[in-house]
């Protein structure tokens, strides 16, 4: 938008019917406690991992998980820096409009300025009026150049502010094979549960007979009839 070419209502308008900085701030509050999040979830990560390779839990296993786990203990610190990042690019934008907003000609002063320009000229029967009509219309035209200036300058600003560098997607911290591994035995185990079921059944039962019988012996048992 080339705001040159729009006169001080219009640009000031825009800029002070918007909602603000508001949402800007709340946005950087907003990724602020993310990244603290984030950050205090890398160091507890940290932490675990750090335990998986020393101590009691030393072993090729410990040392297996912790090597699966170290990549997405550095993605947790990496998003935590990219969300502080996010968060005072919000804060550069919400200070760009800031300092735009206190550039920007109010409208009411620009309103005050073509109510006069229009006094001016109806009541300049003999030309008398010329001196301020010239300086009416020089004031407004300052106003333009100030308020295309003010946009012009938020406009650049708020460009730099929003150039983020995207988020990654976590990394797989388990063997994909492994998975395959553990869904055909599963299957294998669903396939043949029907045919083991009467048996494991019967043998429970064969077990807890001795039990039963044992309890109704002994005084006072929980298996007793009830009254």
């Amino acid at each position: 938008m080339d705001f040159a070419m729009l006169p001080p209502e219009v640009n000031s308008a825009l800029l002070y019917s918007g909602p603000g900085s508001g949402p800007m701030l709340s946005a950087a509050a907003a990724w602020d406690g993310l990244a603290g999040e984030l950050s205090a979830a890398a160091v507890d990560y940290g932490s675990v991992v750090s335990g998986l390779t020393s101590g009691a839990w030393l072993g090729t296993s410990a040392s297996s998980m912790a090597a699966a786990a170290a990549p997405f203990v550095a993605w947790l610190a990496a998003a935590a820096g990219q969300a502080e990042e996010a968060a005072a690019a919000a804060k550069a934008a919400a200070a760009a409009f800031e300092a735009a907003y206190a550039m920007t000609v109010p409208p009411p002063l620009i309103a005050a300025n073509r109510a006069q320009l229009m006094s001016l000229v109806a009541t300049n029967v003999v030309g008398q009026n010329s001196p301020a009509i010239a300086a009416t219309e020089a004031h407004y035209d300052q106003m333009w150049a100030q308020d295309a200036a003010a946009m012009y300058g938020y406009a650049g600003s708020a460009a730099v502010a929003s150039k983020l560098t995207a988020f990654s997607a976590p990394p797989t911290t388990v063997d994909p094979a492994g998975l395959a591994r553990q869904g055909a035995a599963l299957a294998q185990a669903a396939s043949t549960s029907g045919a083991t079921e009467t048996q494991t059944g019967l043998s429970q039962l064969t077990a807890a007979i001795p039990k039963a019988l044992q309890d109704l012996t002994s005084p006072g048992s929980s298996n007793s009839p009830a009254r």
